[in-house]
């Protein structure tokens, strides 16, 4: 007994200090390492010649990984409701070219496009004109004066008043005066081709007039021409404030409450 343990115990050694004899032996006889495992291990658990035969090997599992979508590329993957959204060739065909996109009016060409308000203050300018010269009638211009006013908000209407003490005019005689009541005040205007400087006095009597005859207190009175036919146009523009007489171009007209 004391022998064979000796012996076993020399075994023991040396394969400790010469580990290489188990690696050896075991590459030599594997059915060894098997059934040491078989004794450890449950039987159906450990993997047939068969089974070791159906694993993939190193070059598999590396074409695997190249061949098989991941998580990421899944992510990725276009869904129905993508495809539902790509352009067909018909949508590509209404896309807009680069030269399309040059054609396209900007903010600042817009801006330069002129309106129909601009439009209509160039024919007002232009009656103007033609009144003034005696080619077309004093009531064309007025016309066109009513409509931009119109386009403001304010409603012109004319009174006609007879002046049989001649206050106005200086000899009895109808007097014609337009006016306007927004926000309840009461607005003279006088719509005139052009405006020269004598009158001024006349319009301010018709104010006079107005407040003397209807009883009613005249808020503003207004001109509106687009020419004062006149050498020194400022003088004219100060004596009409002197009299409480505002002059308004066509072009101004936007810019009154």
């Amino acid at each position: 007994m004391y022998i064979r343990m000796s012996l076993a115990d020399e075994i023991k050694k040396i394969l400790t200090e010469n580990p290489s004899i188990i690696a050896d032996v075991l590459t030599s006889r594997p059915e060894i390492l098997y059934q040491a495992l078989a004794k450890l291990m449950p039987w159906q658990n450990l993997a047939t010649k068969d089974d070791l035969k159906d694993l993939a090997t190193k070059e598999e599992l590396e074409e695997i990984k190249r061949v098989m979508a991941t998580k990421d590329d899944i992510k990725n993957i276009a869904t129905k409701d993508d495809i539902k959204n790509i352009a067909t060739k018909d949508d590509i065909k209404n896309i807009a070219t680069k030269d399309d996109i040059k054609n396209i009016a900007t903010k600042d060409d817009i801006k330069n496009i002129a309106t129909k308000k601009d439009i209509k203050r160039l024919e007002v300018t232009i009656s103007a004109l033609g009144a003034r010269w005696g080619i077309t009638a004093e009531d064309v211009f007025r016309q066109g004066i009513v409509e931009l006013l119109a386009d403001v908000g304010w409603k012109v209407d004319r009174e006609i008043t007879f002046d049989k003490e001649g206050f106005v005019y200086g000899y009895p005689s109808e007097v014609e005066i337009d006016v306007v009541v927004n926000d309840g005040k009461v607005i003279l205007v006088e719509l005139n081709a052009s405006l020269k400087r004598g009158e001024l006095v006349q319009i301010s009597k018709k104010r006079e007039f107005y407040e003397k005859v209807k009883g009613r207190k005249v808020s503003e009175v207004m001109v509106v021409t687009p020419f004062i036919d006149d050498r020194n146009e400022e003088r004219v523009v100060a004596i009409a404030n002197s009299l409480g007489i505002k002059i308004v171009k066509p072009s101004e007209l936007d810019s009154q409450d």
